[in-house]
């Protein structure tokens, strides 16, 4: 499922595929009081302008990242954050994912997008039946109900700095990571 518009992103989500905040208002206020994000964009309730603060938050690799933090031509190629909340889990892996190792006997599965079924894979190697999300993804996919998104970052081009998964965790008391996803 594609539930994103940007083909490169950088997503933060709580460890519990399960989890979502009470008040969704309250993950907002939390993200705009550290800086992280600021006003909403174009009045869309669950998409916000870079914070103040972004780049205290956000470490970006390399010497000269090319990232632009406006809307300059009006084409919405730019970085903004957004909130999305599911019903029920969901599975972002993109099309450029790793091959995830089986949490049992360590092997990727390669055909893991065949195999796939119900947020379940079951292991060619050792036919172990797990949950998708306890497979090792390498950072390339998650599963979850809630995801915030910061577009237009590609893999590997930033990450979130760790204060800002501390300060979630305790804000709602649930460990967060974060993966690249790249449609």
């Amino acid at each position: 499922m594609n539930a994103f518009t940007s083909n490169a992103s950088l997503v933060i989500y709580p460890t519990n595929p399960n989890w979502i905040p009470d008040k969704p208002e309250a993950l907002i206020k939390t993200l705009q009081q550290t800086g992280l994000t600021g006003e909403p964009l174009n009045k869309n309730e669950n998409s916000y302008l870079v914070g103040e603060y972004f780049l205290d938050h956000i470490s970006f690799m390399g010497c000269s990242p090319n990232i632009k933090l406006e809307n300059e031509n009006d084409d919405g190629t730019f970085t903004f954050i957004r909130i999305t909340t599911t019903e029920n889990i969901t599975a972002l892996t993109g099309k450029h994912g790793f091959a995830p190792h089986c949490p049992q006997c360590k092997k990727p599965e390669k055909n893991w997008r065949v195999l796939l079924k119900d947020n379940q894979l079951v292991c060619s190697h050792c036919q172990q039946i797990s949950d998708a999300w306890l497979y090792n993804w390498r950072k390339s996919a998650g599963f979850g109900r809630c995801f915030i998104e910061i577009t237009d970052i590609y893999p590997k081009e930033a990450i979130p700095q760790s204060s800002v998964l501390e300060l979630l965790e305790k804000r709602f008391q649930i460990p967060w990571s974060y993966f690249f996803y790249h449609a």
